[in-house]
């Protein structure tokens, strides 16, 4: 279905047209014509599926055709964060162009002299983050009383971010809103309290998230051991053709600045998104990123969100996340608007409980790549190395890494700038922590631990002598597919019993 076969106003058609925007995705063909009609929407749609369009376009075409002339807004957007909230309203301003109506940007970080400007010209649309957004009410510098259609973007980030209370203010000062729009990734039982309590009879659009994953994004596994995971990404990198862009997905902050530190070393430009970060800071190089000038991005969860870059081809999960939806929002990330995507996840000794839940979560396994023994190390050669001339790179590269008692594989994780997590707590076997900038491979060293070994399903695979082992190079058929981190550990209880043997023989040598 085409834009041109709705019945929207003439210069929204113009300026849809421009944009680039002709035919409708899965989720703007379920949710428009009904939104269109005036009734609430109750959307179940991950990212980059299009579902900024699909409450936009109708929102548009309602103020565009009655004309209000109160010069207060009468759109509310709410996004869970600052990247998200420029995404939106830079849509927003494309499809009001050559209108008589503005788009005002309300977000954290900034100085408030500038948005209070944007609010006395004229916004008919308000796009924003809760905080900012209900200082401005309560200073009564914005009035949302003339507010006939509110939009809740991410919603489930809403409630993981803290903001459950704020919507609900939003809500109460929205009394004369005549429609309701929410579009989730998921459906928690938080989402669906706030859609029956503030949403009038919604029609239900979804797409199915799992058909997406498993026709745009081809998603591979490799099992490596947590020392090998930076020689692998540098090598995978380096052999990739791709023309488009990267994100690597870390669930420390320390680990930013170790990878980052080591793709320059080896000419691959990247930069780092951390909570560490200002708001001034991220939204620079989310531009340089989006522009080209750099490859890859390195970021942790909460640093990423509302990361809208299109041409994104592949992402790589260096730690798989604790949160299983997390994998989708990651993997999400590419293959947008359409377009076709990889994802490339490491699962180490560290990662295995995280990977069993993803798998369940998604109902199926990921398809698991055979390990290329020559990225087990670093790549030869002359480099030329790559050398950023942003500050805060610069700097973030030059500062000594910070470890906590207790943060496990890499440092503190990178926080909810609202103070709540979702985290497991560390296990103990991972408080062991390589130094940054280490660039030993597992061939040199690795780290495996009793609570691994004592496993029941690797006492299964010790009891296998058959079974082919990944690190015995003498053996050519060995399925090096098939590695995982029981065949780490039983090649690791081999080799220990070969060096017994050997100082046993030797110590008969003289009689013992």
């Amino acid at each position: 279905m085409q834009f041109t076969e709705l019945n929207l106003n003439p210069i929204l058609q113009d300026n849809l047209k421009n944009a680039g925007f002709i035919e409708l995705t899965t989720i703007q063909e379920k949710a428009i014509p009904f939104a269109l009609e005036g009734k609430d929407i109750a959307g179940l749609a991950q990212t980059g599926t299009g579902k900024t369009l699909a409450f936009l376009t109708p929102a548009i075409h309602e103020i565009l055709t009655s004309q209000p002339d109160s010069g207060l807004p009468s759109i509310l957007v709410l996004a869970p964060t600052r990247e998200l909230v420029l995404q939106i309203s830079g849509e927003a301003n494309k499809l009001l162009k050559d209108t008589d109506y503005g788009v005002a940007t309300i977000i954290g970080g900034t100085d408030y002299k500038s948005q209070e400007q944007d609010l006395v010209k004229n916004p008919g649309v308000v796009v924003a983050t809760p905080g900012r957004l209900i200082d401005f009410v309560k200073s009564r510098s914005l009035d949302l009383s003339q507010v006939k259609t509110v939009v809740i973007d991410e919603a489930d980030r809403m409630f993981d971010m803290g903001f459950v209370q704020d919507l609900k203010y939003v809500f109460h000062k929205c009394k004369d809103r005549k429609q309701t729009m929410l579009f989730s990734a998921t459906l928690s039982s938080e989402v669906i309290r706030l859609a029956y309590k503030y949403l009038d009879e919604p029609v239900e659009v979804q797409i199915d998230p799992d058909k997406i994953i498993s026709e745009r994004i081809d998603q591979r596994l490799y099992h490596l051991g947590r020392d090998e995971k930076l020689s692998y990404l540098t090598n995978l990198i380096l052999s990739d053709t791709m023309e488009g862009l990267g994100i690597i997905f870390t669930n420390y902050k320390s680990n930013i600045p170790m990878i980052i530190r080591t793709l320059h070393k080896y000419g691959i430009s990247t930069a780092g998104l951390s909570s560490d970060f200002d708001q001034k800071k991220r939204i620079r190089l989310l531009k340089d990123f989006k522009l080209g000038k750099y490859k890859m991005m390195v970021a942790t969860d909460v640093a990423s969100r509302g990361i809208d870059v299109e041409n994104i081809e592949v992402v790589y999960n260096y730690d798989l996340p604790s949160d299983s939806e997390n994998y989708v929002h990651r993997i999400g990330r590419t293959a947008r608007a359409g377009r076709k995507g990889k994802s490339i996840s490491f699962c180490s000794e560290s990662d295995y409980n995280e990977l069993e839940r993803i798998e369940k979560y998604l109902k199926g396994k990921i398809p698991t790549d055979q390990i290329n023994e020559d990225y087990l190390i670093f790549p030869k050669g002359e480099f030329t190395a790559f050398e950023s001339d942003d500050p805060a790179i610069t700097k973030s590269l030059n500062e000594k890494p910070s470890f906590s008692k207790g943060t496990g594989k890499g440092g503190k994780r990178d926080r909810n700038p609202r103070g709540n997590t979702r985290e497991h707590k560390p296990r103990e076997h991972e408080k062991s922590v390589r130094p940054l900038g280490s660039e030993s491979t597992s061939k040199e060293k690795s780290t495996y631990t009793k609570s691994k070994s004592e496993n029941p399903r690797n006492k299964r695979n010790s009891a296998s002598a058959n079974k082919p082992s990944y690190a015995n190079k003498g053996n050519s058929n060995a399925d090096k597919s098939k590695r995982n981190l029981f065949d780490i550990e039983e090649t690791r209880q081999n080799n220990l019993s070969k060096k017994k043997s050997i100082w046993s023989r030797f110590k008969s040598l003289f009689g013992y």
